[in-house]
């Protein structure tokens, strides 16, 4: 039997599983779906600050050894900003300095001999994203000591400046803003109003690390440089004065968080 011309079976669309995942482009563990459309698109990565394995030798840990002496740390953070000011002025006031950041994170790390890396992690996320304005922010904390027959161990967080709620409070010098307070520790801005002044003070209780964030801050007529962490032990007086014309600030941790019966004011004494 003769037959004629016969038209080749109409084949299905190619879709991802004949592909094989190799070959495809966007894929749902790296897309987001976009709200006005309900489809899923390729998630394009924003301009960003990276730091690559900053080690920091510090106290942490739960085990009695590692109360005893430091171990390192390592750091790895991406912090979401935009780099087109920065990409056009040349000025580093227009972006994140990286070695201010670096600076910042030892200091924090150093000071709070933390038992827990989460209770790292969440509280460098509150500082870093309260310094310095990330739209988001992804860090990887790590103890390569922790085992023996392992590379590392640790922890990873991605925050957004929404998971620290802050709240502001009025004072004698200007304003508190409230970054986080854990059970341990508290992380706050001072922000002292042009010829204002924070009095000379001790704690009892508390212990403090602090350093100049922004404008002009003086002990004891020096002037004090910014981002040069200081740490107030029990019983040491100090006080800040602000005799120029525009508000300063001051980065705060307190532990355990600020106590107001502490703040024990001093009269003719000299800050250390």
């Amino acid at each position: 039997m003769a037959l004629g011309a016969v038209n080749p079976p109409s084949r299905a669309p190619v879709g991802p599983r004949e592909l094989g995942h190799s070959d495809i482009d966007v894929r749902l563990d790296r897309a987001r779906k976009d709200p006005h459309c309900g489809c899923y698109t390729a998630r394009m990565r924003r301009d960003h600050i990276e730091i690559e394995h900053l080690e920091v030798e510090c106290i942490v840990g739960i085990r009695p050894e590692e109360r005893d002496r430091p171990q390192p740390v390592l750091v790895d953070l991406m912090l979401e900003v935009d780099l087109h000011e920065a990409g056009r002025s040349g000025r580093i006031a227009d972006t994140c300095d990286y070695s201010r950041l670096c600076d910042e994170i030892t200091a924090l790390l150093t000071f709070r001999r933390y038992k827990l890396l989460e209770n790292a992690a969440e509280e460098i996320g509150a500082m870093v994203l309260g310094l310095h304005h990330g739209t988001r922010l992804e860090l990887r904390l790590g103890k390569p000591k922790a085992i023996a027959t392992a590379r590392r161990a640790g922890v990873f967080v991605n925050r957004r400046p929404t998971d620290y709620p802050r709240r502001r409070e009025a004072s004698r010098f200007g304003e508190v803003e409230v970054l986080l307070e854990t059970r341990e520790a508290g992380l706050y801005l001072l922000h002292v109003e042009a010829q204002h002044q924070i009095p000379l003070h001790h704690h009892d209780v508390m212990s403090e690390l602090e350093w100049l964030v922004d404008g002009e801050l003086y002990q004891a007529d020096q002037r004090i440089e910014p981002v040069t962490p200081r740490v107030w032990p029990q019983g040491v007086v100090h006080g800040y004065t602000n005799a120029s014309g525009r508000r300063a600030t001051l980065f705060c941790c307190d532990t355990p968080p600020f106590l107001p019966a502490d703040e024990i004011d001093e009269v003719g004494e000299v800050a250390s």
